[in-house]
């Protein structure tokens, strides 16, 4: 049997996303169910990569447990990966994909274990059987919502840049 996640810590922020970025009211639905991550998680390839007892982060728990069904966060300019679709390439547990699915981003294995791990990205996409790993300097919950913020950021409160 599975060890019982911890308390929630990221949940409530991973929330607000819903009505800072979206203009709507975080609902319920927005997000799935703990039972509903936790058979997709066991359906997923990294299930069967890493045996009995697999367990994702607790932030990305988190994240699946407020936005795993927000459609409009989870698939930007990046996709952020369903429960049952997560997979380990390289000692990676894979876990988004930018729209062109050239790079990867993912969590060491041997750091799953941590609540809320650092984000590695890989310049090759899910695909390619390995690649290089370079550490993106953020947790998995700095990382995600520094992402959603910068996509849905408005161009013209930049300064006018384009380049990102």
């Amino acid at each position: 049997m599975p060890a019982k996640p911890p308390a929630p810590v990221h949940l409530p922020a991973f929330q607000r996303l819903v009505p800072d970025l979206l203009g709507d009211a975080w609902a319920e639905d927005d997000g799935l169910s703990p039972a509903d991550v936790e058979a997709r998680l066991g359906q997923s390839p990294a299930a069967g990569q890493l045996g009995a007892g697999f367990m994702v982060p607790a932030a990305l728990r988190e994240f699946y447990l407020a936005l795993g069904n927000c459609g409009d966060l989870m698939e930007t300019d990046h996709y952020v990966w369903d429960p049952e679709d997560l997979e380990v390439r390289d000692g990676f547990l894979m876990f988004l994909e930018d729209a062109e699915e050239t790079v990867v981003w993912g969590l060491p294995v041997d750091n799953l274990a941590l609540p809320d791990p650092l984000v590695w990205r890989r310049s090759s996409g899910a695909e390619a059987e390995e690649g290089d790993w370079q550490d993106e300097g953020g947790t998995f919950s700095e990382f995600i919502t520094d992402l959603l913020a910068w996509t849905f950021e408005d161009p013209e409160d930049d300064g006018g840049r384009d380049e990102r």
